[in-house]
């Protein structure tokens, strides 16, 4: 059984609603972003996360991490991770071109997904109270297919798999490139790969499988 971490407000001002999706999306520029904001049946918003959202982001994150990662790594990688998710690394990351979503409700995190444009996987999180919904399976959705609009010769994802997320990754189409787990700075994690195959046809058609 999994405790729910706190939960992570989005600041707003009070009475007023989530931020405004961009009104047009020529292209893939930074406004083409409204393409990718979607509302699922429970009323959980997904959509590109903006630079003012970094704060908050991180507190999801550690908080995150210290309920189900922590375990698995020393304190070097404690303190990788903090670093890594740090809101000034999270806004370079942001302005590097990294595709990176957020899941909300009500102004709380619910789930992160962050992708580099090199088809790495290196953020994807979701809250404890929140865990075997399928929202981590819709925010990786998300992320693929702003990932694919932006470089869409990516024939590959790679992800570190923390020990806890690991049986995630492998259900949702991920293939392991070794059975053996690896350690970087304190961080322990085994490499998996999703291929990404030719026959897409929208937003939600990266290949992640429900099962």
């Amino acid at each position: 059984m999994s405790l729910a971490p706190p939960t992570v407000p989005v600041p707003r001002t009070p009475g007023r609603p989530p931020p405004e999706a961009p009104r047009s999306h020529p292209g893939t520029g930074a406004a083409g972003r409204a393409a990718f904001w979607t509302v699922t049946r429970t009323g959980v918003l997904l959509r590109p996360m903006t630079p003012a959202e970094a704060v908050p982001a991180r507190d999801f994150l550690v908080a995150q991490y210290e309920a189900f990662n922590a375990v698995d790594n020393t304190d070097e990688g404690h303190a990788t991770f903090r670093d890594f998710v740090a809101p000034d690394a999270l806004r370079r990351r942001l302005d590097a071109g990294n595709v990176t979503h957020l899941a909300e409700r009500d102004g709380a995190i619910l789930g992160l997904c962050e992708l580099h444009r090199d088809g790495y996987l290196t953020l994807l999180y979701v809250r404890g109270d929140h865990q075997g919904r399928g929202l981590g399976r819709r925010l990786l959705r998300c992320g693929l297919a702003r990932l694919l609009a932006l470089e869409p010769e990516t024939r590959q994802v790679r992800v570190r798999a923390t020990p806890y997320a690991r049986r995630f990754y492998l259900r949702a189409g991920f293939e392991p490139l070794t059975d053996t787990v690896q350690d970087d700075h304190g961080i322990r994690f085994y490499p998996l790969a999703l291929r990404i195959t030719d026959d897409r046809g929208g937003a939600d058609t990266p290949r992640v499988s429900d099962t």
